[in-house]
C-alpha cells in the first residue's frame, strides 16, 4: 500500500470509529504478532459496536481491503505481509443481557471472563472457566471451540446463538434466534444446520461480534480433591473410569512439571503424578461423591495430596486457565492411544537432542471419559514455532486430532481430506466472494488460482 494509499484507510477508518481508535505505529501492531514485524502497512481499527464493525467490512469490501481478525493471542505472521486492517474487539464489551431464567448470557465479542464472572456472581450464577485459553474473550474461546476445565461433565461448545458480519454488511443470526429472538435460545438451526460452519471457522465465512453462551446455577458445594500416584498409567485410568461413573465434574491429570507450573508449587516436593478432580452439588450428593473417589483412588494406590496445598489448588481451579507464553501442543485422543502418540512424541524429541523429562503433561478428561485432551508444556525443549508444527505434522500422521489447525499443519491435514477441503473451498467462495476476510486462513495458498464470484 502506498502511502496515500494508507492515509486514505486511516481517514475512512476514523470516519468509523474515530480516529484514537485506528493504529498504526509499530510498537502498538507488534503486540498482535508473535514475532513483531519489522515494517508493516497493517492498521488496527477498534470498532465499538456491531454498527462499526457492519461499516467497516463494507468499506473493506467497496475499497478492496483486506480484513484480519484473531481468536487466539497473536495474529497469523502472514497477516503482516502486506496491507489491509486489523480489527480489535477489545472495546466492545457489553454484556447485553443475563437471562438468569433460562440461564444464557448475551455479550459482545469483547467481554471478557473476569467481567463475566463479576457480574454472574452476585446472580449465584457461573460460567465454565476454560483450560489452556489463548484469549481472555469468552466469545471467542466459545467459538473457537476451546475445551474447559469441566469438560468431562460439560464438552459441548458453550455458545448457542451468534450474531455474524457477512462480508456485504448484513447480519447473520444463527439458530433460533435466526426466525426470533425471543422465541428460544437453541442453538441448533430449523432446518439443515448451516450454522455450525463459523465455530471453529476463525471468520472466514464472516465475523462474528455476538452471542449468547450458557450459564449454571452456582452449586451449593464445589470441591477440589487431589491424589499423588507414582505412574501415569494408573492416574490416567481414573481420569477415564471416574467421570464415566458421573462421580466428578473435573477430572485431569498432571505430571510435576505441569502441576508445579500450572499451581506455583515445588516440583521436587509433588509425586510424578497428581489426578485432581473436582465434585460439585447439593453438600449431600457432593460430599457422597468425594467419599466414593477418594475410597477409589486410594484402593489404587493414590495418596491425597499434602494439606498445605488444598487452597492454592482451590484458587486456581476457580479462574480461568489461560495459556503459557510458552510453545504448547494440545491435541484429542482416544485414552488407548495415549502411549502410542507418546511414542512419537518422545521419537521426534529425542532426534532434537531434547529432555522429554523437562514436559509438563496433562491429561484432560472429555464427555464423561470418550476421549481425553492431551496437553504438553514444551516450551522447555522447544523454541521455535516451527520446531512445533513439525512435532504436532507427525502426531497428526499418526493419529492425533487437532481442532482448529493453522499455517502447515492445516495444510498437512486438510490435504489429506480432499473431499473436506473442496467443500471447505466452496462455502469460503460463496461467503467471501471477493476473498478478504481473513486471507490466507486456514493456510496461505489454499485459494490461489480459485475463480472469485458467488457459485
Amino acid at each position: 500500500m502506498s502511502p496515500a494509499g494508507s492515509d486514505y484507510v486511516r481517514d475512512r477508518m476514523a470516519g468509523i470509529v474515530g480516529k484514537e481508535n485506528v493504529h498504526t505505529d509499530a510498537s502498538t501492531l507488534a503486540t498482535y504478532f508473535l514475532v513483531p514485524p519489522r515494517q508493516t502497512h497493517v492498521h488496527l481499527v477498534q470498532p465499538a459496536s456491531v454498527v462499526e464493525v457492519q461499516s467497516v467490512v463494507k468499506t473493506c469490501v467497496a475499497e478492496g481491503i483486506p480484513m484480519f481478525t484473531t481468536y487466539d493471542t497473536y495474529l497469523p505472521d502472514d497477516a503482516a505481509e502486506g496491507s489491509g486492517i486489523v480489527i480489535d474487539f477489545s472495546r466492545m464489551r457489553e454484556i447485553e443481557r443475563i437471562d438468569s431464567k433460562n440461564l444464557c448470557v448475551h455479550l459482545q465479542r469483547g467481554v471478557t471472563f473476569e467481567q463475566v464472572d463479576h457480574a454472574l456472581k452476585p446472580l449465584d450464577l457461573t460460567i465454565l472457566y476454560p483450560f489452556d485459553a489463548k484469549t481472555n474473550s469468552v466469545l471467542c474461546h466459545a467459538v473457537a471451540r476451546g475445551i474447559n476445565v469441566y469438560a468431562a461433565r460439560y464438552p459441548e461448545v458453550q455458545v448457542s446463538n451468534m450474531q455474524v458480519v457477512l462480508y456485504d454488511g448484513s447480519i447473520h443470526r444463527t439458530g433460533s434466534h435466526a426466525n426470533n429472538q425471543e422465541m428460544a435460545d437453541w442453538k441448533e438451526d430449523g432446518g439443515p444446520n448451516i450454522s455450525k460452519w463459523y465455530l471453529g471457522a476463525d471468520d472466514i465465512f464472516g465475523i462474528v461480534v455476538c452471542g449468547s453462551i450458557w450459564i449454571y446455577p452456582e452449586r451449593k458445594e464445589r470441591c477440589f480433591d487431589a491424589f499423588c500416584f507414582d505412574d501415569a498409567e494408573t492416574a490416567r485410568t481414573l481420569v477415564k473410569h471416574l467421570p464415566r461413573m458421573e462421580l466428578v465434574a473435573a477430572c485431569m491429570a498432571m505430571n510435576r512439571q505441569a502441576m508445579g507450573r500450572r499451581f506455583a508449587l515445588d516440583q521436587g516436593a509433588l509425586a510424578p503424578w497428581t489426578l485432581l478432580v473436582g465434585t460439585e452439588g447439593f453438600m449431600e450428593l457432593s460430599r457422597y461423591h468425594r467419599g466414593k473417589v477418594a475410597e477409589i483412588a486410594t484402593g489404587a494406590g493414590g495418596r491425597p495430596l499434602r494439606s498445605e496445598y488444598a487452597q492454592k489448588i482451590t484458587e486456581v481451579m476457580n479462574r480461568p486457565w489461560y495459556a503459557g507464553p510458552g510453545m504448547q501442543v494440545g491435541f484429542y485422543t482416544l485414552f488407548r492411544r495415549i502411549t502410542e502418540l507418546e511414542t512419537v512424541l518422545t521419537r521426534v524429541l529425542r532426534q532434537k537432542g531434547c529432555r522429554e523429562e523437562t514436559i509438563g503433561i496433562t491429561y484432560l478428561a472429555c464427555g464423561l471419559g470418550r476421549c481425553v485432551y492431551c496437553h504438553y508444556d514444551v516450551d522447555q525443549v522447544l523454541s521455535a514455532a516451527n520446531e512445533v508444527v513439525e512435532l504436532q505434522c507427525e502426531l497428526a500422521s499418526a493419529g492425533a486430532f487437532f481442532d482448529r489447525p493453522h499455517g502447515e499443519l492445516a495444510r498437512h491435514v486438510y490435504e489429506r481430506a480432499p473431499a473436506y477441503l473442496a467443500h471447505l473451498k466452496r462455502i469460503k467462495k460463496m461467503m467471501d466472494p471477493y476473498g478478504i476476510i481473513n486471507p490466507g486462513r486456514p493456510y496461505k495458498g489454499l485459494y490461489d488460482g480459485e475463480q472469485c464470484g458467488n457459485l
